[in-house]
């Protein structure tokens, strides 16, 4: 959809809107003649008519009056001239016609989120005055191709993500100096990143991310493109290295390349991006994280810096590795490496963290006491490590979880891209715009007792201590946790009664204490009345109104799958069930011997 960047990189548009509303009154003045028989074709060449424009009967009239046509009267006693076309979401259908290239004053060009298929015409591409050309979300196919040799351009915004195309041709860009924002994710894109892009030396904003691109990035010169603030190549194929000539974009914000096989270290060179607020490598085959956290931590704006799935095996860089920290650091991701060490203690220098993942390594020793000092910490996954001891109850201290400070989500709308948990149920759940406030330690070899304080976290959503050595009572200070929507507690040693307090949890919907010791009733109210048996298998000593200790439905219950279930046991009572039953056997028994009785009469 037309739209100007998240970064703000691109100001065209909004320039481009104000200048073009800035029109005379439409008086006696009307369309030229060859603009409405332009727009006439055009609306007569598709497969839907476009609403409040003439039929293929009528093309006079004034085309300025139409719906989504903007004019211009560009002299005292010139004719009015097409300068945007906007049908965004008309649910316009059949093929994309050239013939309104024919508006050669047009600078604004929008059709995008309608059903357009077919090529898109080399000639849109260089038109004179053109400077929008938004054509996202339709059903294009085939490739960005070639306009006439020498044909000047003057497109600075090029949209035509969400289609189908399949190749853009080497040299396209050569014929599009002016280029400052070119979007193609989400295509089916083939091939190498063109090496023309070099040429756009304007370029702000580059995204050509969720395609089938491969090979390296050799082949465009970073040097030349100096302006660039966002970058977008992830979900690709490609493969390479990383080229050192990317540290001379000092003017970039965001470098996206998730998702690829691209191979070696960042670049040293890296350390010289001071406006890079967002890095994400994560899913590829990098090496050499000691070095690249040397290069990244000299980014002082870096805010969101995501590592996950490479530097596998490798030692996490410690104390004496000589890593400062991050200290604008909003959001930390590195997970899935099999990274051996310990807690790394210089996080303790980002003192704005938000989020911390470092799920899925081979972290030994304590969880330090330290993490409950962050003010704006919400969201910590340390699960499927080594981590031994015991919880700190100093993770009470947390104030983004306790109330003592609001909450602040880590907002990734503003660099274009979506947070992914990479570990739930083995896979990748997506947060669009909201990343709950979470503790996960699961997976580890925590001990002792869970701390009654962490029911001073209130703003909880998510709590998962489960496949640990914890022992004792579950705290009945959980209740406290309100706004807990799963408490995860499954695969330990914890013994005594279920807390009948925690019916008090009226978010919760996942809730599982399976295989400990527990004993004792499971309560029925609340939440409780929703949860499957299987939330309280392998504790032998539980049984509840519907559920035993092994998973089971208690015999002469109905395995309950919700709150009606339930209610309906409660009105009615097992003896009015019996009491039903045995009543339909015996009317069904009457009805088999009147019938036996009607067919030998008849006979």
């Amino acid at each position: 959809m037309l739209r100007v960047s998240e970064l703000s990189l691109v100001s065209v548009s909004s320039v481009l809107i104000f200048s073009v509303m800035c029109q005379l009154p439409r008086g006696v003045w009307s369309c030229a003649p060859a603009d409405r028989t332009a727009l006439s074709s055009f609306s007569n060449n598709l497969g839907t008519a476009i609403h409040g424009w003439p039929g293929a009967e009528n093309s006079s009239g004034d085309c300025c009056r139409w719906p989504g046509v903007g004019c211009r009267q560009f002299g005292a006693h010139d004719e009015l001239r097409v300068v945007t076309l906007d049908l965004a979401g008309r649910g316009l259908t059949g093929a994309l016609p050239s013939m309104l290239a024919r508006l050669d004053r047009l600078r604004v060009l929008n059709l995008s989120g309608n059903y357009l298929h077919g090529d898109l015409p080399p000639a849109l591409l260089h038109m004179p005055r053109l400077q929008v050309l938004d054509l996202s979300h339709n059903n294009l196919t085939g490739e960005i191709g070639l306009g006439e040799p020498g044909a000047d351009s003057s497109l600075a915004h090029l949209d035509v993500s969400f289609n189908g195309l399949s190749r853009i041709r080497a040299g396209v860009f050569l014929g599009l100096p002016r280029l400052r924002s070119f979007s193609a994710d989400s295509n089916l894109l083939s091939g190498s990143v063109p090496g023309s892009l070099s040429s756009c030396s304007e370029l702000e904003y580059l995204n050509m991310a969720n395609n089938s691109l491969h090979g390296t990035l050799a082949g465009l010169n970073f040097s030349r493109l100096t302006m660039l603030r966002a970058l977008h190549l992830d979900w690709n194929r490609l493969s390479g290295r990383l080229p050192p000539s990317l540290s001379d974009c000092r003017e970039l914000r965001v470098l996206n390349l998730r998702r690829n096989n691209l191979t070696g270290e960042v670049p040293p060179a890296f350390r010289r991006l001071q406006a890079l607020t967002f890095f994400n490598i994560g899913n590829n085959s990098f090496t050499g994280i000691t070095r690249a956290l040397e290069a990244l931590q000299e980014c002082r704006a870096l805010a969101v810096l995501i590592l996950t799935t490479n530097f596998h095996g490798e030692e996490m860089p410690g104390g004496a590795a000589g890593i400062r920290g991050f200290p604008s650091l909003r959001l930390l991701g590195i997970a899935n490496c099999a990274l051996r060490g310990g807690m790394p203690p210089w996080l303790r220098a980002s003192a704005r963290l938000g989020v911390l993942d470092m799920s899925w390594n081979r972290l030994a020793g304590e969880v330090p006491p330290w993490l409950g000092g962050f003010a704006s910490l919400y969201r910590i996954d340390l699960s499927n490590n080594e981590l031994a001891g015991e919880i700190p109850p100093a993770l009470a201290q947390l104030r983004s979880l306790n109330g003592d400070a609001p909450c602040e989500q880590v907002s990734m709308s503003r660099y274009g891209v979506r947070l992914y948990n990479w570990h739930v149920e083995r896979g990748e759940l997506w947060y669009d715009h909201y990343i709950p406030p979470s503790l996960d330690l699961s997976g580890n070899s925590l001990a002792g007792a869970i701390p009654p304080e962490l029911g001073e976290l209130r703003a909880l959503n998510i709590l998962n201590l489960s496949w640990n050595a914890l022992s004792g009572p579950i705290p009945a200070t959980l209740a406290g946790l309100s706004a807990l929507q799963t408490l995860d507690l499954s695969n330990n040693g914890l013994a005594g009664e279920i807390p009948a307090a925690l019916v008090e949890l009226t978010f919760m919907s996942s809730f599982d204490v399976s295989h400990n010791r527990l004993s004792g009733r499971i309560p029925a109210a609340g939440q409780f009345s929703t949860f499957p048996c299987s939330s309280f298998a392998g504790n032998p000593g539980l049984r509840g109104k519907y559920c035993d200790g092994s998973g089971g439905v208690v015999v002469g219950e109905p395995e309950h799958d919700g709150t009606l279930l339930a209610g309906g046991s409660e009105m009615f009572g097992l003896p009015f069930w019996i009491g039903m039953i045995f009543g339909l056997s015996a009317t069904m028994l009457v009805n088999v011997l009147v019938l036996e009785s009607t067919i030998r009469l008849s006979i």
